[in-house]
């Protein structure tokens, strides 16, 4: 990798990390001034028609038609958000509108971290009470359906089938290194773990470090209790995420999985050297990911460089063409980070209801439909139903 490139992939991932640390900077009011926007958002429904904006690309859902959408990773209407940031990427309303079946709704579970200390509690009560707002707010009013097995993913969205909602929590530091809390967890509902974020946690290592904020010593891999924690997950029947993993963690999380494993949101790095990569996986990374029969994610992050660009819808598609090429079609996948406020988006994309334009973009670099069907949520379905049943 060039010099250049290696400069670009930092300021890439610096913006990342900007937004990141700025995101969990909430006080009460911040908190009260969202609540209040998410009820006259649903009193007034989308101040566009159809939930176009001036200028903006139509919208043809007839592309999606015979297309079961999951997105591996999101945080849709995440209560916590730092001032004046409100990313409505993933909301229950577009997912909703768009027919996504289901969709990962995932905690953050080192926020605490994260905020240095500003979020309420411990990483573990925390954690917990971002998950009780999913669970006692659209769940219980059947806005969406808790999925337990991917039997319970709906073919089709309608008004008598909402989507359906795989609980999650991206960062393991909740369960401080302790098995039995993936038990707990799993009872709660939980069917989807990345086993580290932004801490070298009590499981393993990280691939980057959020700016200006160290993340403590590295362990050189996986840990003998991270080791416990992948092998019951497997037993119990849940997903392991290797998002945000660094590459010895993740080559040594791939040496023990018993089943198949996902990279829920990243995308491909031009070299080959993991340490100026940052956030984005090397080929030989994410064919390690494959080779469980696991599935690595894309999502709708931009950048531009001198010799780094993806802007466009496709640039996007033609990324997942390489990657069908590099990796097999059948291990690659949808992964949007809604909700988590990417710092730079694809041009003309504001919400999961713009994925329409990634199919027909993917249309015009000669993916075929069977091809789009699987990357927008048909491989991360067989995915889940190998780990979750």
């Amino acid at each position: 990798m060039s010099a250049a490139s290696t400069s670009e992939a930092e300021d890439v991932q610096n913006d990342e990390t900007i937004r990141i640390r700025e995101e969990f900077e909430m006080n009460r009011r911040d908190f009260l001034r969202y609540s209040a926007f998410c009820g006259l958002s649903v009193t007034l429904g989308n101040f566009f028609p159809d939930g176009e904006a001036a200028g903006m690309p139509t919208r043809d859902m007839a592309l999606l038609k015979d297309i079961q959408v999951i997105d591996a990773h999101a945080h849709p209407d995440r209560y916590v958000r730092g001032p004046g940031q409100v990313d409505n990427t993933s909301t229950i309303k577009a997912i909703t509108a768009l027919g996504m079946v289901a969709s990962s709704f995932a905690a953050v579970g080192d926020q605490v971290f994260l905020s240095r200390g500003r979020a309420p509690g411990d990483e573990y009560h925390n954690t917990k009470t971002q998950l009780d707002w999913w669970v006692k707010g659209p769940l219980k009013s059947d806005k969406l359906k808790l999925v337990l097995k991917a039997s319970d993913v709906p073919s089709a969205v309608s008004a008598n089938s909402p989507p359906g909602a795989i609980l999650a929590i991206e960062g393991g530091d909740p369960l401080e290194g302790n098995p039995d809390r993936v038990n707990e967890f799993y009872r709660y509902g939980v069917r989807m773990i990345t086993l580290v974020h932004y801490r070298n946690n009590e499981l393993g290592d990280i691939m980057r470090m959020m700016q200006n904020l160290l993340p403590g010593p590295a362990h050189h891999g996986l840990t003998p209790a991270g080791r416990k924690v992948v092998e019951r997950m497997e037993d119990l029947g849940m997903l392991v995420d290797v998002a945000h993993a660094d590459a010895i963690t993740l080559k040594e999380i791939v040496e023990m999985s018993s089943r198949p494993l996902v990279d829920s949101h990243t995308s491909p790095c031009p070299g080959e050297d993991p340490l100026n990569c940052g956030r984005f996986r090397t080929w030989k990374e994410m064919e390690m990911v494959a080779k469980t029969g696991g599935v690595v994610c894309t999502w709708p992050m931009a950048y531009q460089g001198k010799t780094l660009t993806r802007m466009t819808f496709l640039d996007w598609a033609t990324e997942i063409l390489e990657m069908k090429k590099r990796l097999g079609m059948d291990h690659v996948g949808l992964g949007t980070d809604g909700g988590g406020n990417i710092p730079r988006l694809i041009e003309g994309y504001r919400d999961v209801g713009d994925l329409v334009h990634l199919v027909k973009a993917m249309k015009e670099v000669g993916l075929s439909q069977d091809e789009i069907s699987v990357y927008m949520g048909g491989n991360f379905y067989r995915v889940l139903r190998s780990c979750i049943g």
